[in-house]
């Protein structure tokens, strides 16, 4: 049996399952602008869908709530941001108490980038609630805007003692608190006693949450893409080629649960 077999299976089996994914590269394309991902056609239909029939399906992404909520706000679906840091609940966005005391450092860095790169053509400086993230997917010499972001995010992770976080032509600062996916999904497993689980994801990012996952006994789904990190590509478990091929397993699970 194949793993992506396997994890329908699994699943469908218990009682308590849970699907938890990020959402950039997993739901969505990776694109050149990062605020114009938006979950593929059709896919919001099966994740309400699945919501009825499983525990748990939940999107864990370190994009903020509101970002979330703006683009994948569906009935049943839990939505996690900045690496779980953020919960949106019924009565707004919930965010850890821990991370209060790391707002200015933040919102510092934050700052300090968009003066020294935002009149730069193709470099796009996030702001991402409780992180701050440089993308330069769009620049076309992407060797010298390495060059010219590696020594600005180092300086920022001295100076505002904040925690460096690499992915797929982008470089993050979190908060160093240790909090990212894998210790966000073990506190979903456990307080809502999962029994069976499957995480998606395409980055580094994602890799704590795999570990986390298959350290439960589940199951990770790995959505690879022409840029993946070979770290990431080496995770045992079932690969799709694209967020296209990875919504129709979600059709399948669809299928498998009625």
């Amino acid at each position: 049996m194949d793993a992506a077999t396997a994890a329908i299976q699994a699943l469908t089996a218990n009682e308590n399952a849970g699907l938890v994914m990020d959402f950039d590269g997993v739901l969505s394309r990776i694109t050149d602008d990062p605020d114009a991902s938006e979950l593929l056609p059709g896919t919001k239909e099966i994740l309400a869908g699945l919501a009825t029939r499983l525990s748990v399906v939940a999107l864990l992404s370190g994009r903020p709530a509101g970002f979330l909520a703006a683009r994948a706000s569906i009935p049943g679906v839990e939505l996690y941001g900045s690496y779980g840091l953020e919960h949106l609940t019924e009565n707004g966005i919930e965010v850890d108490p821990e991370a209060q005391q790391w707002m200015t450092a933040v919102s510092a860095a934050t700052q300090a980038l968009h003066r020294e790169l935002d009149d730069i053509e193709g470099i796009y400086v996030e702001d991402k609630s409780l992180a701050v993230a440089v993308h330069w997917r769009r620049v076309p010499d992407r060797d010298s805007a390495t060059k010219r972001i590696a020594p600005l995010v180092q300086e920022m992770i001295s100076t505002h003692g904040l925690r460096h976080e690499p992915g797929k032509f982008v470089e993050e600062l979190r908060m160093p608190l240790k909090q990212d996916k894998g210790t966000a999904l073990q506190r979903i497993i456990s307080t809502r006693n999962i029994q069976a689980v499957a995480y998606a994801g395409d980055d580094r990012g994602d890799m704590p949450a795999f570990e986390a996952a298959t350290a439960a006994g589940g199951h990770a789904l790995v959505i690879d893409a022409p840029d993946i990190a070979p770290d990431v590509s080496k995770i045992a478990g079932a690969h799709f080629d694209s967020p296209e091929q990875f919504q129709a397993w979600l059709q399948q699970l669809s299928d498998a649960m009625r």
